[in-house]
């Protein structure tokens, strides 16, 4: 055998363990029943999977479930009110996985922002940041779900006109405190019904989270500082739970390094789970306030043409990307940005990292 290609092969053998340990294990779980789920994984053959109540549980205090091979497999979901899974592969690999949208019955969009990893392959805590839409239909099941998941703190984005038409109802119920403060928001719901086509629609809305940066100043700094305090399980909500939220969101992650691609994936998760025709649908049936707009602006809005309304009512990427790529220019980026404008230092920021990174 030629020398050059033996030493090549040997090479290559040899940084093969190396190669496959790169490889990262990622998993999801949706529910199929009351009590049970589909767990998907990649990266590695097959994986034992444990269980328990406690997101932060050590691997010896959870319950073992089963081992399986493939890429999917069913699994029961033997404790309350909340399933954490860990999985793991037999080189040492794991990763937790939850449920990402809680099973609410009157929550819309009501999800857990943890999971995402870094860019350094860590992975963002479940359990400890929820973002979500208006909380206005949650029942009293939803109620005692959420309080043994321990909410405690929910920072509403919402306008004052919002919030009246569809109070939180923590503020009656108790169990977690409201934060929010009043702001006008009239001008960015005109000038959407002026929108004509679909490349306005992206931008206009992309332009549109960019000007947030000035009317939620003091929503996003107080946010933060709570983080920063960890003064949690917190949620933050608007009323799709989309935009203003989304933001919130992108903001966040963002701060704890999670890459770019990864923060859109999350912001498009939305039109998963909510889709543009579940809000134009109810818009044009009661032009009642729904996601966030009066029922004047809701008439206005239902005449825009159909593409259009499947962005404002949607959560295309390309929107905030390009939302993004403005705070990228303007502003240095999201840390640089959060640093000058919501009160972040680089030492808040490492223990941002700290508390919600595992």
């Amino acid at each position: 055998m030629d020398r050059r290609l033996f030493l090549s092969a040997a090479g290559a053998w040899a940084l093969a363990p190396a190669a496959r340990a790169a490889v990262v294990l990622d998993a999801k779980v949706a529910r199929t029943a009351p009590g049970a789920v589909r767990l998907d994984w990649t990266g590695a053959r097959a994986v034992s999977v444990f269980v328990s109540a406690d997101p932060a549980a050590a691997k010896p205090a959870m319950r073992a479930l089963k081992t399986a091979a493939g890429a999917t497999t069913e699994l029961g979901a033997p404790v309350s009110p909340r399933p954490y899974f860990l999985v793991t592969a037999a080189d040492g690999r794991q990763t937790r996985v939850a449920e990402r949208l809680l099973p609410l019955e009157g929550g819309r969009n009501f999800r857990d922002l943890g999971g995402w990893r870094t860019a350094d392959g860590r992975q963002v805590k479940w359990g400890k940041i929820y973002r979500s839409g208006v909380m206005s239909g949650l029942t009293l099941a939803d109620f005692g779900y959420l309080s043994k998941l321990g909410v405690i703190t929910i920072c509403d984005l919402r306008s004052p006109q919002e919030r009246a038409s569809e109070p939180s109802p923590f503020l009656k119920a108790g169990g977690a405190k409201v934060i929010a403060t009043d702001y006008d928001m009239s001008a960015s719901m005109a000038a959407f019904a002026k929108l004509s086509n679909r490349e306005e629609a992206i931008q206009g809305f992309a332009d549109a989270y960019v000007m947030f940066l000035d009317m939620l100043t003091p929503h996003y700094t107080d946010m933060f500082a709570r983080l920063v305090a960890n003064e949690g399980p917190l949620a933050f909500n608007c009323s799709a739970g989309k935009d203003r939220t989304g933001m919130a969101s992108a903001l966040i992650l963002s701060v704890l390094g999670v890459p770019r691609d990864t923060v859109l994936q999350d912001y498009a998760l939305t039109e998963i789970y909510t889709p543009p025709s579940y809000y134009i649908q109810q818009m044009r049936q009661s032009g009642a306030n729904t996601s966030g707009v009066s029922a004047q602006q809701a008439q206005a809005l239902a005449k825009l043409p159909p593409e259009v309304l499947q962005v404002i009512m949607g959560s295309d990427p390309e929107v905030m990307r390009r939302a993004l790529a403005t705070i990228d220019i303007r502003f240095g980026g999201p840390i640089a940005l959060s640093k000058a404008r919501f009160g972040l230092t680089d030492a808040s920021i490492a223990k941002l990292r700290k508390a919600y990174l595992v």
